[in-house]
């Protein structure tokens, strides 16, 4: 058994958004990346997390999916410069998750302060996707060989029987560190999305459950552990 720390978050409106989707109609992800969680976590911290650091356990759940038209300001390059597209703006669709709901299990119990009072404001998706820490504690693990799980996201093999969308993406990404240099993706695998009501049956290394108050059954998930980052 292992002691890992609980942190739940609510919020009114996520955007888990779909990698590398850059024209068109913005989409959602049923579940929320890996990438995505170290951003949230290092916003709680105040410092970049990296991917060798911590090892992440999620379930996410959302009430309903909806979606919001944006204007959308067109540029165009013309060798020096950005300046106004000539066709002028533009509309589209964005995907957003309403009431969302986001439980993480970390392997670092001493970070609950940071979560109790975090330096940032936490978000999952975009700046305005505000999330509020509902309850930080301590829980007690096991580790199983199988279990039912949801609400996640799976490295995805052909063990994996589960009900989800598939998506190929970077487990996380690595700051470079000249000005303006961006980010270099690291580890790039395929991953299954599961959404929080397809319980699916899996039996795979990493699998944790934890008792659930006032439930008889534990409640089982995945943690994700980085190997590739160790």
């Amino acid at each position: 058994m292992i002691n890992l720390l609980e942190v739940e978050f609510a919020g009114w409106t996520a955007t888990p958004r779909m990698p590398f989707v850059v024209s068109g109609n913005a989409v959602c992800l049923p579940a929320p990346s890996y990438s995505l969680l170290l951003g949230l976590i290092g916003c709680c911290l105040g410092r970049l997390v990296e991917a060798g650091e911590v090892a992440i356990g999620c379930y996410y759940r959302f009430d309903h999916t909806a979606k919001d038209m944006e204007t959308r300001q067109r540029l165009a390059f013309d060798g020096r410069q950005l300046k106004p597209h000539q066709k002028g703006t533009d509309v589209h669709l964005r995907e957003f998750h309403v009431q969302p709901r986001l439980r993480l299990w970390l392997n670092r119990p001493e970070w609950a302060d940071y979560f109790l009072y975090p330096a940032g404001t936490p978000s999952l998706g975009r700046s305005q996707d505000i999330l509020r820490v509902t309850s930080v504690k301590t829980v007690v693990a096991s580790k199983v060989a199988q279990g039912t799980v949801s609400g996640c996201m799976l490295p995805f093999g052909p063990q994996i029987q589960a009900g989800g969308q598939l998506v190929q993406m970077a487990e996380a990404y690595q700051e470079n560190d000249g000005i303006g240099a961006g980010r270099t993706a690291t580890h790039s695998g395929i991953f299954i999305a599961i959404p929080w009501d397809s319980l699916s049956p899996v039996s795979m290394p990493d699998l944790y459950e934890i008792a659930q108050e006032g439930q008889q059954e534990p409640f089982c998930f995945y943690l994700h552990p980085f190997k590739h980052e160790r």
